[in-house]
């Protein structure tokens, strides 16, 4: 097996036995100790040492003793001894202050261990996730009754001796976590796949590092959250949005069949009931038996036939551009561009092409029309713009090599704040056309700061 390594010095911190919460008490007398009776003692030494002293007159046999030895000082060595004493007794209180110190430190200690005992079997045992400590090996050898929970085990005992690599859905994977833990790397995982002691299967969210216990032996601390509902939430949700954006897109695709349609029948009925009624009234026109009054009727009648056909040709166009059908979508979009610079020669319109356009997929062709359609409509009704430009280019994305359509629009007008105007119906269906192909809209502006507009689409609905 591998040595053990860990990246930094760990706290050790104890794991309490829940059944001992509290610290033995110390005497009181040890942290008190009877002054009262100290000092009688004292006292009573004292007296009984002059009443010995003067029964027996031992100041006089000193002095008979030491009288021989006068050379030697020795008379004084009564004031020595009471010097010493005196030393003595304040070395001895010194000592006992010192002794009381630490007995008191030793208890706040021992407190703030009982106390940092608690707060963690709080949080190891009473936190809502689960949390295990293991062996080396990967054995269990502690849990809180969350991880009995999400493995499905009635008490966190029931863990115990058990192997993580039990609980893991690919057991190699497990192996890997472990060499990893063993070089001292800590492991976060936003998703994990384990098994519950039933065979279910849980998504969780877990971090895995390595430590060492109070003994100062290694082990693993697993922490791991509970997922499922949420994974199983954001799966239906995913559903839920591709079903929108399927029906989004059959919306889509049946309005332009729609107004494929009603551009047809302008164009084929009305069109050629108009072509009809502007023939019948020039050839009244240029009858010669037709009177002056005659002639202006029906001159009139030209006129207002042929306005009419050109509104109808503009609404077709608008409908369905027949040049979107039949040049493609480069050609498609020059000559709109093209017919709204006549109609807006104010405005100064540049557009810009890179890449392959053609044979693009139908919906990639109406959708990338319709976003040039509605930008250029709009600066015409709120803009008031003065410079106008539109690029298309297609291009590999350098994440994953597919071809990707890129649209970008920006114009120099008043602009406007997005988190507080409400887009109108023309912005929503831009950004919902492109959402439909699984492409990202974006839109930036502030007042006085133009509009910028782009949108990446997926070329894959070219054909």
């Amino acid at each position: 097996m591998k040595p053990f390594a860990v990246p930094r010095p760990f706290p050790a911190v104890p794991i309490m036995n829940p059944s001992n919460h509290s610290v033995q008490a110390l005497p009181a007398t040890v942290l008190k100790p009877s002054v009262r009776r100290d000092l009688l003692v004292v006292g009573a030494v004292t007296i009984l040492t002059f009443m010995v002293s003067s029964i027996l007159e031992l100041n006089e046999l000193l002095e008979h003793w030491t009288r021989p030895h006068e050379a030697y000082q020795l008379d004084e060595l009564p004031v020595t001894f009471l010097a010493m004493a005196l030393a003595l007794v304040w070395f001895s209180w010194r000592r006992s202050r010192q002794a009381i110190e630490q007995v008191a430190l030793r208890m706040a200690t021992q407190q703030a261990l009982v106390d940092s005992e608690e707060q963690y079997r709080m949080l190891f045992m009473e936190n809502l996730s689960a949390n295990l400590l293991a062996t080396p090996g990967g054995m269990i050898k502690l849990a809180n009754p969350a991880a009995a929970e999400l493995l499905g085990f009635k008490t966190a005992q029931d863990l115990n001796h058990r192997s993580l690599a039990d609980f893991y859905a690919e057991r190699g994977l497990w192996e890997a976590h472990r060499e990893r833990l063993l070089r001292g790397h800590r492991i976060e995982l936003p998703v994990l796949q384990l098994r519950r002691g039933d065979g279910a299967s849980v998504q969780v969210v877990a971090k895995l590092s390595a430590r060492l216990s109070p003994a100062r032996e290694p082990e693993l601390h697993v922490y791991v959250t509970d997922i499922t509902e949420v994974a199983l939430m954001q799966a239906e949700l995913a559903l839920a949005l591709e079903e929108n954006r399927r029906l989004s897109q059959r919306s889509m695709q049946v309005q332009e069949e729609e107004r494929r349609n009603l551009a047809r029948e302008l164009h084929d009925e009305m069109g050629q009931s108009l072509n009809a009624i502007k023939v019948d009234a020039v050839t009244i026109r240029d009858h010669g038996a037709a009177t002056s009054e005659i002639r202006r009727s029906a001159q009139a009648i030209v006129e207002v036939s042929s306005q009419v056909y050109d509104l109808v040709r503009s609404l077709t166009q608008r409908l369905r551009p027949v040049a979107l059908d039949e040049l493609g979508l480069r050609s498609a979009v020059e000559y709109g561009i093209e017919q709204w610079r006549r109609r807006h020669p104010a405005v100064h319109c540049s557009f810009e092409t890179q890449g392959e356009l053609e044979e693009l997929g139908e919906q990639v062709n109406i959708t990338l029309y319709r976003l040039v359609q509605e930008c250029l409509t709009n600066v015409v009704k709120h803009a008031d713009a003065g410079r106008v430009a539109v690029r298309l280019t297609r291009a590999s994305s350098p994440a994953n090599g597919e071809d990707m359509l890129h649209f970008s629009f920006e114009d120099d007008g008043r602009g406007f704040d997005p988190t507080r105007r409400k887009q109108g119906l023309g912005l929503a269906g831009l950004r919902e056309r492109v959402e439909a192909l699984a492409g990202h809209f974006e839109l930036f502006s502030a007042p006085g700061e133009g509009v910028k507009i782009k949108a990446i689409i997926p070329a894959k609905g070219a054909v």
